[in-house]
């Protein structure tokens, strides 16, 4: 008898959970499986739930949620949480298999939209229900649209960083530095003119201030009106000196006479790719820079007294910079040298 008495409760309980249920409310669920949890509520849609105050499933939201306060859900396999402004202005998500949340407004401040097959759907900020991202933010009217990265003590220096397709590419503040841009590679400004210190350049790039060139290396380089490139570099004297080079490399094919400090001698010039750098001074632990004309470390080498062979062979054709320091970082010698295999 027990065991009957047993089955029958079981039975009894689970059919009722088979069935629509009101819990602490005052209306009936409509739809098939519906729940309904608190006032002025309905569920209407089979396998939707409905909970809050005037929270509300359509027939057409089916397996559907509505959470909060004058709220709606229309559409299958959606959600809706938060809460309209009132009875005739309410938050409804109209939207098959989607998020939608608000609070005191009809319109949501986020919205997650329905995923396609293995892929991942997307988000919107801002009444956005079609986000055309995978994050889609739009600013309400009079408001700007912006994104705040803050970190958690900005006056110890501590950084915000955006970082965009690896690791190696990232936009990074902090109070001590200002703003620093990182690439793998080019930066490359498409569109219009570049300013600094201006607010309407009148050239591709317009400088008010200074333009500092820290390598005497370093200099400008145009294009004659004949196509041929030049490049200016500042003498130790303070003179100007301008060496055609080739307008796709920006590299020299010449023989580049460079005053060579006593006791450091790099040669031959062109090289085929070896150079022998010869050091007749004294000092120990010397240091041998391979930078590009652009400045680019290439490589380094020690150097001992005497003679020192260096294979550059991973270096393709182009002018390089050979510089010796000392182990303190004391510059001795800097060379320009033309590599020609």
């Amino acid at each position: 008898m027990k065991k009957l008495i047993t089955t029958i409760i079981i039975l009894f309980v689970q059919s009722s959970l088979m069935f629509s249920q009101c819990i602490t409310c005052d209306a009936t669920p409509e739809g098939a499986y519906a729940q309904i949890i608190g006032v002025n509520s309905t569920a209407q849609g089979p396998g939707s739930i409905a909970i809050g105050s005037n929270a509300h499933t359509l027939s057409t939201a089916v397996n559907s949620i509505a959470i909060g306060t004058a709220i709606k859900t229309v559409a299958g396999l959606s959600m809706v949480i938060g809460s309209g402004r009132d009875s005739e202005n309410m938050l409804v998500n109209t939207f098959q298999q989607s998020l939608m949340i608000g609070f005191g407004s009809s319109q949501p401040t986020l919205f997650v939209s329905r995923s396609n097959a293995n892929k991942t759907g997307r988000i919107g900020i801002g009444n956005i229900t079609s986000p055309q991202s995978k994050l889609h933010l739009l600013a309400d009217e009079f408001e700007n649209a912006e994104i705040f990265i803050e970190p958690n003590n900005w006056n110890t220096g501590e950084i915000a960083r955006l970082i965009l397709g690896n690791t190696f590419h990232s936009i990074t503040t902090n109070n001590l530095e200002g703003m620093k841009f990182e690439s793998e590679n080019n930066f490359i400004f498409n569109g219009n003119n570049l300013g600094f210190g201006v607010e309407e350049p009148k050239a591709k790039v317009h400088i008010n201030g200074d333009l500092l060139f820290e390598n005497s290396l370093n200099g400008i380089i145009m294009k004659s009106e004949d196509g041929n490139c030049w490049k200016g570099t500042i003498s130790n004297n303070g003179e100007l000196m301008f060496l055609q080079v080739d307008c796709e490399t920006l590299v020299s094919a010449e023989n580049i006479s460079e005053p060579k400090h006593s006791e450091v001698f790099i040669y031959p010039n062109p090289s085929n790719g070896q150079i022998t750098v010869e050091y007749t001074g004294n000092r120990e632990n010397l240091r041998l820079e391979i930078k590009s004309i652009s400045g680019l470390l290439v490589a380094t080498y020690k150097i001992k007294k005497g003679e020192n062979r260096i294979e550059l062979n991973n270096i393709s054709d182009q002018m390089i910079v050979a510089s010796v320091f000392t182990k303190k970082g004391e510059l001795i010698s800097t060379n320009k040298v033309v590599i020609k295999k």
